[in-house]
């Protein structure tokens, strides 16, 4: 950028001379008492310099750009060019005066030589930038070509699939609708899902110090001891102890059932094969009914799987004769109502005995009913109170009364349980045949 003082010594050349032209004003923004008025309003006059549009101004403390500079240059060359064609104008005096200024201007030219040397090459390098950038965008829009061709030859193979999509959804369409007829016959009489599972449990027995298995020395050969599904006159056995096969399935989304054979039996009544066979149906997301034959809810011990249990055998409470104290781990014929919330767990059920009529009828007027409630509120601990009795109006009446608790503890690898019962048998209302029981069981664990 050059200031417009820098140029003021070339036009002063032009203002030896008179130029005749068409007089300009000077300039509203250039006060008569700044130092160059009078060349400002001389060159004004000569035409060389012209205010800045719309108002004319002159913005003389402003920096002229190069473009600025060539059209001022072209204007003095011009006037320049007229005096030489026309020498005589002014009677020469013009002319002479001209003459005598070449020296000024030739220094003036080599002054500003550099300057227009740059302005020309930075032309030329406009111009090669111009010309690179054209090659750019003709490469540029060559890929965008390419890029189009590649979209439509995408678009082509969506529209393609689409086609294809719409041909294989009408031909299931045509094969479903050409099956409808067949399907709409036919029932379907096995819905939901099957699981299989099962238990086994195989024992191995020996006396130690001469008594042999159940306490029993080596040559009494007698029965097994109450309480125990071990033992009598054996020295050492082996045993299948357990050969459970159940099958657990849905008949719809609410409704389900169970059956379970243990093939370890042989016998009938609750040596029968047949163990387990009941139905449920969720009445709600809560609420549940059950009915069939399975165990009754007495005893927390007494109604968990035997894979689940701790040690070896169940506690003897759980293991004696039905009419003799027996409280869990026995199944019997009856229906029961379960409710089941975060907090625990109530069930209510009415069976024909406790355990005297499995795979059979009942054999008199009276029913056992039950009560089962555990609270599982409270961090690790599950407390429970369990109940039964029989009611009805046959007599003499059997007696059967159970009550119970519960409490257990698990953390971690840690678990500790007792239950306690208090039992009462009676057989046909006679005092005789009344069998009071109290007891329990505790113990500790951790699981290595």
């Amino acid at each position: 950028m050059l200031k417009l003082r820098t140029l003021f010594g070339m036009l002063a050349i032009t203002s030896m001379v008179a130029i005749p032209a068409l007089a300009q004003e000077v300039p509203a923004d250039v006060p008569s008492t700044h130092w160059a008025y009078d060349a400002v309003s001389d060159l004004a006059k000569k035409n060389l310099i012209k205010g800045y549009p719309p108002d004319g101004k002159f913005l003389g403390n402003r920096q002229m750009t190069r473009y600025e500079f060539a059209t001022i240059l072209s204007r003095i060359l011009s006037k320049m060019d007229d005096l030489v064609k026309h020498p005589e104008t002014n009677g020469g005096a013009d002319y002479a005066k001209l003459k005598t200024s070449v020296d000024e201007i030739k220094a003036l030219v080599d002054e500003f030589k550099v300057q227009l040397t740059v302005i020309g090459t930075d032309m030329a390098k406009v111009k090669e930038e111009l010309e690179s950038l054209k090659g750019q965008v003709k490469e540029l829009s060559d890929k965008v070509n390419g890029f189009d061709a590649r979209i439509n030859a995408i678009a082509k193979k969506v529209d393609d699939t689409a086609a294809i999509g719409d041909a294989t959804l009408e031909s299931l369409n045509e094969y479903k609708n050409a099956n409808n007829a067949t399907v709409a016959k036919k029932v379907d009489i096995n819905t939901g899902k099957i699981r299989v599972s099962g238990l086994f449990q195989s024992w191995y027995g020996a006396p130690i110090s001469g008594d042999t298995l159940g306490g029993n020395l080596g040559g009494n050969f007698g029965t097994t001891p109450p309480g125990r599904s071990f033992g009598g006159g054996v020295g050492d056995t082996f045993r299948i102890r357990r050969g459970e096969i159940s099958f657990i399935g849905n008949i719809t989304p609410k409704a389900d059932y169970r059956v379970m054979f243990d093939v370890a039996k042989t016998g009938t009544a609750n040596n029968s094969v047949l163990q387990e066979i009941w139905a449920g149906y969720n009445l709600n997301s809560r609420l549940r009914f059950e009915i069939g034959q399975q165990k009754t809810p007495l005893s927390e011990e007494g109604t968990r799987s035997s894979s689940q249990l701790l040690t070896v055998e169940r506690s003897i409470m759980n293991g004696l004769p039905a009419a003799s104290g027996r409280i869990g781990d026995i199944r019997e014929n009856g229906a029961l109502l379960r409710y089941t919330a975060p907090a625990g767990t109530v069930i209510f059920g009415v069976w024909n005995d406790n355990g005297l009529n499995l795979n059979g009828v009942d054999t008199n007027r009276s029913k056992f009913a039950t009560a089962t409630a555990y609270f599982t509120g409270i961090r690790h601990f599950t407390l429970g109170a369990w109940g039964g009795a029989n009611f009805g109006d046959f007599q003499p009446r059997d007696i059967r009364d159970r009550v119970g608790a519960t409490l257990k503890y698990e953390s971690g690898r840690h678990i500790a349980e007792a239950e306690f019962a208090y039992t009462v048998d009676r057989a046909g209302g006679s005092n005789a045949n009344r069998n009071k029981g109290i007891g329990g069981y505790a113990f500790y664990g951790y699981s290595m």
